[in-house]
């Protein structure tokens, strides 16, 4: 008779540490609020989870002044349906803007790459 396979305990999620772009936070702040177009006192806004003490990923952030950036925090779920925001869309278009005109390079796999092409 066989013995059964035995399977190793692995955990099953690996905490990641979180990215952190100075570079990409400021290049945020030169963009307008995305939720009222304000120009001034536009902060970048962490979206993903946030763990003990930890934000999350800087690639994760979209710009927001002041004023929404408190409403966001409030209620980040109520604040993107009150102002008809699809969060994850506009994460990966500033960050392919980000990495095509600032940084110079080019992501072949993104879906509006293929589009485009």
């Amino acid at each position: 008779m066989q013995q059964p396979l035995q399977i190793q305990p692995r955990p099953i999620y690996r905490a990641e540490r979180p990215v952190r772009d100075p570079k990409y936070l400021r290049f945020l702040k030169r963009l307008p609020c995305v939720a009222c177009l304000r120009t001034w006192s536009v902060d970048p806004a962490h979206t993903g989870g946030h763990g003990m003490s930890q934000k999350s990923c800087d690639l994760k952030a979209i710009p927001l002044c002041r004023r929404c950036h408190e409403a966001f925090d409030a209620d980040p779920r109520g604040f993107a349906e009150r102002n008809r925001l699809d969060i994850p869309a506009l994460i990966a278009r500033f960050n392919r803007f980000y990495s095509e005109r600032i940084t110079g390079t080019v992501n072949e796999s993104s879906p509006d790459s293929k589009q485009a092409a």
